[in-house]
């Protein structure tokens, strides 16, 4: 008797779900379950953590780069993540269930009618073709549904619910990150949403449908998809809502979500993704999106991946990557982005959002500070010219203050570096009154008191921004004159505008000793050339390729200066070689950290030219941009103006000839960045600067002297040496 009712009993209780979630997992079955929110932003994230639930502190924490090849969209940024890479949607692109109607056509027969394909019980895109078709044109070759097509020959389940629909539109964009080459998916979109008057749109998600359909597969490897669109449309509906009543209904979408995700948690790895903030948090510049990440594996932390290497920030080229090896499936280079880690298991909410504040304050003020720098360098530069060219019988004092500007002017990109963890302290005002006040001061000591200030603050700022390399670039990362994580064209390593500056300051650091004779400068030269090349180049340090070039091709310049070599035969032969090698050591520079040089460096080896093609016509394209809108392109203009009436005009040359080598090697320098750099036109603008504010400051020390003549050629006579 007692053992049939304890039979009974353990069947009984084996047959019962469990109330706060589902379980219908084996040993080597995995789900992932992503829930995609569109709207929500870090504005509302603190809100999340602020909850009596722990399950958003359980959660692996962090911000996303969502930007897309076309403008910021809900839709442009979906593409991206289900692509894998940038792209960019089309209008009146949208998924359907096979059963609806679209303008009085039924689904399917829409997409029979339009593509000659036929899906029965499928959720299908009949613009999909065109969505292809479309991302083929652009540089970056993304492609819609290979992601999902990977799932499906890897006998991976997968499915998607729910969608962001209003009264006036149709928004069904999760399907994206499901749907096959053919442009299908499977799952419900309709049936996730029920009717609730209370809410925007008389529309709520479905906690209870949701659970029961994530319950039941036939598959022991699910990729599950679920677009929470309540949000979406609280937000559209929040300009006509009352302010109090819009943040009741907040609260409650917050705490429904909460009691989701906690149920789903326990079974499933889960990510939690919003694809595009609300239009507030756009306009208030906040356009990195939270991500949360769950998993048995780990409590707390936050993400990172190779794209960003910073710890709680990643890219929205990550994903695809991360869920196929979360299924042990080959990551091979098709894909951009990079798989991401949880690291950092004791971080505090509290930090990501102070990260994510830094970012958007520098993001936010980036252009007013780069346009009054900018300004105040192009004015300093003429100025200084008309000291140079009309030479008017000034007070001594004018032409002091004049030489401390110019001195200010070439020391500002150190105390831009130095300053730069201040920002989130004394605020933008504080910085730049602070910025105004070091420069001036640097500038008179350098003028009053050094025998030699051209040289130091060169050297100084070459060591500054080497040591940040080596340090991981964390002041770089937060100056006003970095690379943007928001915008996102680059996360690590040195970018264009410090790397204008790098180049020259090196120039200016050894200008003293050029034309130096004898073995050991010569072999200086080439180790400071080497060291150079490896700092900008390495995958752990500057990651920046094109620079890396430019210096190899500076520093050839020099040395065939250095050494009076001639240009014949045997030395075309040298440099052909040289050039070979220089690849040669640039590739192997990329060994231990996957960058996006080794990643080009591995497609070219796979004869994939295209994607090569496609880079160098994306940077021509970033170029040209650059120079019609970017605040740098008056500096470029003047910069290189002035240097081409330099060259031009002999009164105002130098008769040093290392200060002529100096000009040259600087010229070439600068070329050499336009030509080899993604956004050349920034690189070549500041270098060019400091190229033409270090001769116009020779030439102001000069003119005391007498000093100022025609120009020497490599062979005259070796001047009195000039300590300036």
């Amino acid at each position: 008797m007692w053992k049939k009712v304890i039979i009974l009993f353990l069947l009984t209780f084996l047959s019962v779900q469990p109330l706060t979630g589902y379980s219908h997992s084996t040993d080597d079955s995995l789900d992932v379950v992503v829930i995609v929110v569109p709207a929500l932003s870090f504005l509302e994230t603190p809100l999340l953590f602020q909850s009596e639930n722990s399950i958003w502190k359980d959660a692996a924490f962090a911000a996303m780069n969502v930007r897309p090849d076309g403008p910021y969209s809900y839709l442009n940024n979906m593409v991206t993540i289900g692509s894998g890479g940038k792209a960019v949607g089309v209008q009146e692109w949208n998924s359907y269930e096979d059963r609806e109607y679209i303008n009085g056509i039924r689904s399917r027969d829409w997409m029979e009618q339009l593509t000659g394909k036929v899906c029965s019980d499928c959720i299908i895109q009949p613009l999909f073709h065109r969505l292809v078709d479309k991302n083929k044109q652009t540089t970056y070759k993304a492609v819609p549904g290979r992601f999902g097509q990977l799932l499906i020959n890897n006998q991976i389940g997968h499915r998607v619910y729910g969608h962001s629909d209003t009264n006036d539109e149709k928004i069904r964009y999760a399907s994206l990150l499901t749907m096959n080459e053919e442009g299908y998916t499977e799952g419900d979109i309709l049936l996730a949403i029920k009717d609730d008057q209370q809410f925007p749109y008389s529309m709520k998600m479905d906690r209870k449908f949701l659970i029961d359909r994530l319950s039941t597969t036939n598959a022991q490897r699910t990729f599950s998809v679920i677009e929470w669109g309540d949000f979406h449309r609280l937000f559209s509906l929040k300009p006509f809502m009352e302010k109090e009543h819009f943040n009741n209904q907040l609260s409650i979408l917050l705490h429904e979500l909460t009691l989701f995700v906690e149920q789903i948690t326990a079974e499933s790895d889960v990510w939690l993704i919003a694809p595009m903030m609300h239009q507030e948090a756009y306009e208030l510049r906040y356009q990195l999106a939270p991500v949360f990440y769950w998993s048995s594996d780990h409590a707390g932390g936050t993400l990172t991946s190779q794209t960003t290497r910073r710890h709680g920030l990643v890219s929205s080229i990550d994903f695809i990557p991360t869920w196929l090896k979360s299924f042990e499936v080959d990551v091979d280079s098709y894909w951009t982005g990079q798989p991401m880690q949880v690291v950092d298991p004791s971080v505090h909410a509290k930090t990501i959002h102070d990260r994510v504040d830094d970012m958007v304050l520098i993001y936010k003020m980036r252009a007013s500070v780069v346009s009054f720098y900018v300004t105040v360098l192009v004015i300093s530069l003429l100025i200084a010219a008309l000291f140079g060219w009309f030479n008017p019988h000034q007070r001594p004092v004018w032409r002091k203050w004049n030489r401390i500007c110019l001195l200010a002017a070439l020391m500002s990109p150190f105390w831009f570096l130095s300053l730069a963890p201040l920002v989130g302290s004394i605020g933008i005002i504080g910085f730049v009154f602070g910025l105004i006040i070091a420069t001036f001061l640097s500038g008179f000591f350098f003028e009053r008191f050094d025998r030699y200030p051209i040289a130091i603050i060169g050297g100084l700022t070459a060591v500054v921004i080497t040591l940040d390399l080596f340090a991981g670039s964390w002041f770089m990362q937060r100056s006003f004159l970095g690379y943007d994580p928001i915008i996102g064209a680059r996360y690590y390593g040195i970018g264009n505008e410090f790397v204008g500056v790098y180049m020259i300051a090196i120039l200016m650091m050894i200008s003293p000793f050029m034309y130096k004779k004898g073995l050991l400068s010569t072999v200086s030269l080439g180790l400071l050339s080497l060291f150079v090349f490896i700092v900008l180049g390495k995958s752990s340090l500057g990651t920046n390729a094109g620079a890396a070039l430019a210096s190899a091709v500076v520093f050839g310049f020099l040395f065939v200066k250095w050494l009076h070599l001639r240009m014949r035969k045997k030395l075309l032969i040298l440099i052909m070689l040289f050039a070979v090698l220089l690849m040669l050591g640039l590739f192997s520079l990329q060994f231990g950290e996957q960058t996006h040089i080794g990643m080009a460096y591995e497609r070219l080896i796979a004869g994939d030219v295209t994607y090569i093609t496609d880079t160098v016509i994306r940077k021509l394209k970033m170029n040209v941009k650059l120079i019609r809108h970017s605040n740098w392109t008056q500096l470029f203009v003047t910069s290189y103006a002035l240097v081409a009436i330099i060259l031009w005009k002999e009164r105002i040359q130098l008769r040093d000839k290392r200060k002529q080598l100096f000009l040259q090697s600087g010229v070439v320098a600068s070329f050499a960045l336009c030509v080899f750099n993604d956004s050349g036109v920034v690189a070549a603008a500041i270098s060019m600067f400091s190229v033409v504010s270090t001769h116009y400051y020779w030439l102001a020390k000069c003119k005391e002297r007498k000093e100022v003549g025609t120009f020497q050629s490599a062979k005259s006579t070796f001047p009195i040496e000039d300590k300036t």
